[in-house]
């Protein structure tokens, strides 16, 4: 995360409202940017791919910074991380069940 005086300057600049509308709209552009990469991308130039890509790392940096602003607004860095490691580990054991049952319909057939 970046230091916490950046997200401070941009609060007290813009206002926690402004900057929730940011990152709302900020959010709304990836979402935009991979609906296009997923729709494009099987059927495009290697520069079109490109452009594809660099449009879809900027919004993924915006959001990034919008996300470690938030953190800051709602001062929940530890929150966030016990809720981060508890959804990687019920991940991690999704991955293995399911790892599992590849097993099991391979063996099956």
């Amino acid at each position: 995360m970046r230091e916490e005086h950046y997200y401070k300057d941009f609060l007290d600049a813009f206002g926690a409202d402004a900057q929730l509308n940011f990152a709302i709209e900020e959010m709304s552009e990836l979402t935009k940017a991979i609906c296009k990469y997923k729709r494009k991308i099987n059927a495009c130039s290697k520069e079109e791919e490109k452009k594809l890509m660099k449009d879809m790392i900027e919004e993924i940096a915006d959001v990034k910074i919008c996300i470690e602003e938030l953190i800051y607004m709602f001062d929940c860095l530890d929150e966030v991380t016990k809720v981060e490691d508890f959804k990687f580990a019920r991940g991690k054991e999704r991955v293995k069940a399911h790892n599992l049952n590849l097993q099991v319909e391979e063996r099956d057939e």
